[in-house]
């Protein structure tokens, strides 16, 4: 032994505290387990170093450690000593103490070992030393860890110091994780109060890291895992790894990362990774503990260094931030950078991490749970605001759905257009008198599911309130004539008696929305067919004159179910039948009515309904039009009994391959008439720069490439030469609202056209257009 070797208690000098570290020396034997009989027969040959410092820190080590020291007892009297070694979750620690007899006396402390096997029942890992007067004891104690970072106080206390330090502790600890339980708890029924995700991350990083607080003082191994269990030996690592997880989380939500800072969000989900591939390492493959001590430690910096990131992102971009949650986390670092540069044995050696982190998660718990109960105020001040954007995505939905019902009338109006024109085309190959009695029915189907679209599409218009009324030239009487022909088939099918009784002039030509006046009879005498299962269905049209205003009258009776008297006030609103059931029995959406009464309205007509149960309903509607002269028309130079162009050339710009058949398959049994297709925008413009003989474009609007909108801007604008832009354009679409319509006169389009495909309406207006050679849109408003 050196002079300085060892440590002597003296008459006039017993302290109640003391630090032996500077009478210590220390020997790493790296793997090699040796026991203290070859120590001790070594002792010569071994390079025991001395220990500096206050704390004699280790750093993160799975080595094997022998430390030595003599102590002497100079009084003549006996004295006991308490000495504290390493850090509470040390694995294992043996102190060996050889008196003057050479007899080897043995105590073991660590948490490898149940709590009741310590040689003295403390959360700390702490040794009795007794001293009889004059005696001299040889001290080795042995320090075997998993890879945590120890450190070595060596501190001497007496009884009563001892005494005091417990005491103490247990004030200072029972307040420090009282504070936690609390915050842990309180938030808790926040997160359940507010269903805000940031309260429930940070009462999860709060009990976490309480956790990891609470093993690593040996607290844990005392009171709950009192054995050498696998969570007893890894509670450390995996509150830490969980603590790192929801802090990440929690900052996340109260910096508003993924909104203010897209790359830093991304880069948090690689941290995350990181964390979860070194749990499930611990859980897997039992020597990697060694290495998760600094790597935990490792990405704690990162996942720092990420946040404040994030800040000065906010800072500079001059956006708001949590006042109370930038100190908090500041606090925070600096208490864990210090800890960690302490862990890894860089600086300094004067301070425990006790001295560093409790102070530090004291203070950064108050100012986070300050941020906490800011983000409350800010949550009930955001109430409104959230309204608001509630309101907002009402809209949004709104128009969302009426995209989808425009989508949805354009995805079945294209394989209709399949049916019906496949359905013309052999109606007029056939013969046979029921065959072309069963193209009558898939023509009446296919026409109802058309006029079904028509209210689905009506209905999102009239929540929208965008509902309007076209101008157009027609003539009522051929209007209803069509209905009373659809209603008698039908009617007949049922085994009904259909009647049809007008007086309407036959030459009077309105002005109004002919389209509109159809679904609205359409619609209330569909409803009398529905509900008629026995009797006759009656129309009847009627009119007066007067200062050059039709008033017509029309009148729907039939035998059917009846409507009882309190439905009669409520059989206008949505979905509303008589009976639940009728849905069931009789079909239908249950809008019908609805938008009928909804255009009756824009007509500023009226609508009255009676009925009786068991007896039927009559119904009666009342529209004024104003009566339109007759405007001359462009003479029709091309025949008006058969299909016959005079070798006029007619180009077809249609993405669907069926809707190609059936536009070309009808124009080709024309006479004298030439096709070509195209299968896009782009296509068709090359083919009018190459190709002077095409005399009339048919056009579709939604196609891959180039759309029909585009194509007929740069045709109009003389991107296929200047002989292509006067071209007849006529659109051939699938989409009926109003706002196409207006938009594809806009730019230049000279008709235009609904799918399904009506063969004689499309030569109707092929041959005004080629007769016209253009048609303005005015004109052909007024001549529709």
């Amino acid at each position: 032994m050196t002079a300085k070797a060892q440590y002597q208690l003296k008459e006039g000098n017993l302290p109640d505290e003391v630090s032996i570290l500077d009478y210590a020396s220390i020997l790493n034997t790296g793997k090699d387990d040796l026991g203290i009989n070859s120590i001790i027969k070594n002792l010569d040959k071994f390079e025991f170093k001395p220990l500096s410092g206050k704390f004699g820190n280790l750093g993160f080590t799975n080595n094997n450690y022998w430390v030595k020291f003599q102590i002497q007892n100079t009084l003549d009297v006996p004295v006991l000593y308490y000495l504290l070694t390493a850090e509470p979750v040390t694995d294992n620690v043996n102190l060996y103490l050889l008196g003057n007899n050479s007899k080897i006396e043995l105590q073991k402390s660590g948490d490898n070992l149940n709590f009741n096997e310590k040689s003295i029942a403390n959360r700390k890992t702490v040794f009795k030393i007794e001293l009889e007067p004059g005696e001299t004891k040889n001290a080795f104690i042995k320090i075997k860890n998993d890879g945590e970072k120890n450190s070595l106080p060596l501190i001497l206390l007496s009884q009563q110091k001892m005494l005091e330090h417990t005491y103490f502790d247990q004030l200072i600890m029972g307040i420090f994780y009282g504070i936690l339980l609390v915050v842990a708890i309180t938030y808790f029924f926040f997160y359940f109060a507010l269903k805000d995700s940031a309260f429930l991350y940070y009462t999860l990083y709060v009990f976490f890291m309480g956790l990891c607080q609470f093993a690593l003082d040996g607290f844990y191994h005392q009171y709950i895992g009192t054995g050498n269990s696998w969570f007893s030996l890894h509670a450390v690592i995996i509150s830490a790894i969980l603590s790192c997880f929801f802090f990440g989380k929690y900052s996340e939500i109260i910096l508003e990362i993924r909104q203010k800072s897209r790359l830093i969000y991304k880069l948090f989900k690689p941290l995350y990774i990181a964390l979860g591939l070194v749990l499930t390492c611990i859980i897997l493959f039992p020597d990697f503990l060694k290495y998760s001590y600094p790597i935990i430690n490792i990405l704690t910096v990162i996942g720092l260094l990420l946040i404040f990131s994030s800040i000065a992102v906010i800072l500079i971009t001059k956006q708001a931030i949590d006042i109370f949650y930038t100190i908090g986390i500041s606090i925070l670092a600096l208490s864990i950078i210090l800890a960690i540069l302490m862990n890894f044995g860089i600086f300094p050696e004067d301070f425990s991490t006790d001295n560093i982190t409790k102070p530090g998660i004291g203070l950064e718990i108050i100012a986070l749970s300050l941020s906490m109960a800011n983000r409350i105020g800010i949550l009930r001040n955001k109430k409104e605001e959230l309204q608001n954007i509630a309101l907002q995505k009402s809209e949004e939905m709104n128009d969302i759905k009426s995209y989808f019902l425009s989508n949805m009338s354009h995805e079945l109006r294209t394989p209709l257009n399949v049916i019906l024109g496949l359905t013309a085309i052999m109606e007029k190959e056939i013969t046979d008198a029921d065959l072309r009695l069963n193209c009558e029915k898939i023509k009446l189907a296919s026409n109802g599911l058309i006029s079904s679209v028509n209210d689905i599409l009506d209905f999102s218009q009239i929540e929208k309130g965008l509902l309007q009324l076209d101008n157009n030239n027609f003539n009522a009487h051929e209007v209803l004539e069509k209905l009373a022909n659809s209603a008698k088939r039908q009617t007949k099918d049922k085994g009904l008696m259909f009647n049809f009784e007008s007086t309407l002039e036959r030459n009077v030509m309105l002005l109004g929305d002919s389209v509109r006046l159809e679904q609205i009879i359409h619609n209330v005498l569909g409803n009398s067919i529905k509900f008629t299962s026995e009797g006759e269905v009656t129309l009847k049209a009627k009119s007066t004159i007067t200062d050059n205003t039709l008033t017509l009258n029309i009148t729907i009776n039939d035998t059917g179910i009846g409507i009882p008297k309190e439905k009669l006030d409520k059989i206008f609103e949505l979905f509303v039948q008589t009976n639940a059931d009728n849905k069931r029995k009789y079909g239908g959406f249950g809008i019908g009515l609805t938008i009928a009464k909804a255009l009756i309205d824009l007509h500023n007509g009226h609508i009255n309904i009676i009925s009786s149960v068991g007896h039927g309903t009559s119904c009666e509607i009342m529209i004024q039009y104003p009566i339109q002269k007759i405007i001359d028309k462009a003479a029709n130079e091309y025949p008006t009994d058969e299909y016959d162009l005079l070798g006029k050339h007619i180009l077809i710009v249609e993405d669907n391959p069926m809707n190609q058949m059936i536009i070309q398959m009808m124009l080709e049994d024309w006479k004298n008439t030439k096709v070509s297709i195209a299968d896009d925008g782009a296509k068709s413009l090359d083919l009018l720069k190459s190709d002077d003989s095409i005399d009339l474009i048919l056009m579709d609007l939604q196609m891959p490439v180039m759309d029909g909108y585009e194509a007929i801007t740069a045709i109009r604008s003389g991107l296929t030469g200047p002989n292509n832009t006067e071209k007849p354009i006529i659109v051939i679409t699938a989409d009926i609202t109003s706002e196409t319509k207006d938009r594809i006169y806009n730019i230049g389009a000279n008709g235009y056209m609904n799918k399904p495909v009506n063969e004689e309406l499309m030569y109707q207006k092929i041959t005004e257009a080629l007769s016209a050679q253009i048609i303005m849109p005015t004109n052909l408003i007024q001549s529709a």
